[in-house]
């Protein structure tokens, strides 16, 4: 549901509300899984530069504007909940993030998203295997 929120506001420019709570009464989402996506969708609107900065920093010779908008919607969704949300493990957000890709992008989709996000958590120390030597 946040994928297709955060599409749908990347798409017109609505507010993440809007988008949120239409699509949830479409599928009668209750009012818990309303607030979590939301909460998560807005996550991710207040932090979109800040992601789009860290994304670009590991995403060598890749320019943001050329991922695609479903890419990069899962993206920022693991890394709202990398960054942003103390009560979702780590890999579990990166494997979450890779599902979403799987699923509306496709398996290649999936193995660059993987790719960026370890970079990132691994660059920020989230998960081990961070070169932790200056410049590193």
């Amino acid at each position: 549901m946040a994928l297709q929120a955060l599409y749908w506001v990347e798409s017109t420019a609505d507010p993440v509300e809007l988008a949120v709570n239409e699509l949830a009464g479409r599928e009668g989402l209750s009012q818990g899984l309303t607030d979590f996506t939301l909460d998560l969708c807005r996550k991710v609107v207040d932090n979109r530069e800040r992601f789009n900065e860290m994304i670009s920093g590991v995403a060598l010779n890749w320019d943001i504007s050329r991922i695609s908008r479903v890419d990069r919607i899962a993206l920022w969704i693991g890394l709202a909940e990398l960054f942003c949300s103390d009560d979702v493990p780590p890999k579990v957000a990166i494997s979450e993030a890779i599902e979403l890709a799987r699923a509306f992008s496709g398996e290649k989709a999936a193995g660059f998203v993987n790719g960026i996000l370890d970079a990132i958590a691994k660059k920020e120390g989230i998960i081990e295997g961070a070169d932790r030597s200056p410049g590193g």
